[in-house]
């Protein structure tokens, strides 16, 4: 009998995480994953009462852990660039292999693009929200936002992938080249 805790809600999420890393989302159907799992279909059932459910519970966590998880460890009452900075440390310390995973499954499928269109717009509104309080004007700070967040996703894209530290200069090098007088005092 498998414990309660290899079968619970997030521990499905989860493992649906590896198999969509490992497999692809063809394997995110109820008997693959029960299959692979090594569990009934009652199992699933217990947590998700259909697909379409699981598949909102999926991206709900995603957003929850790689999204709003992370801004949630930035101080919010730390200056602007700190937190930003901070940002990049988190993400960069945390694997985020499925977001290539979701980004190509989202091109095929419109409930996942629904999702990620909801994630990458909040994630550009508190980046946009930095920006402000570094001086932008509201149209400015959501355009470097997503000249910033395009930039981050395309690197993330490259292979060998830039390291953590690459991707944080590289992040206040966009800045500073919108926000001049930022680079005083600012280590590239």
């Amino acid at each position: 009998m498998k414990s309660e805790t290899k079968n619970s809600r997030i521990d499905w999420l989860n493992f649906a995480f590896e198999v969509l890393v490992k497999k692809g989302p063809e394997h995110l159907k109820i008997i693959p994953l029960c299959e692979l799992k090594g569990v009934t279909k009652g199992s699933f059932y217990h947590h998700f009462k259909n697909r379409k459910v699981f598949i909102d519970s999926l991206m709900e966590h995603w957003y929850q852990t790689t999204t709003q998880g992370f801004i949630d460890q930035v101080n919010p009452d730390a200056p602007a660039l700190q937190r930003l900075k901070a940002l990049d440390q988190i993400i960069a310390k945390n694997n985020v292999e499925a977001e290539h995973h979701i980004r190509a499954w989202a091109l095929k499928e419109p409930t996942i693009r629904q999702h990620l269109e909801k994630i990458d717009g909040q994630r550009q509104e508190y980046l946009a929200e930095c920006y402000q309080e570094l001086g932008l004007s509201q149209q400015q700070a959501k355009e470097v936002a997503l000249i910033a967040y395009s930039s981050f996703l395309g690197m993330a894209q490259i292979r060998p992938t830039p390291t953590a530290d690459e991707l944080g200069r590289m992040m206040l090098m966009i800045l500073t080249a919108f926000i001049p007088n930022l680079s005083n005092g600012i280590d590239l």
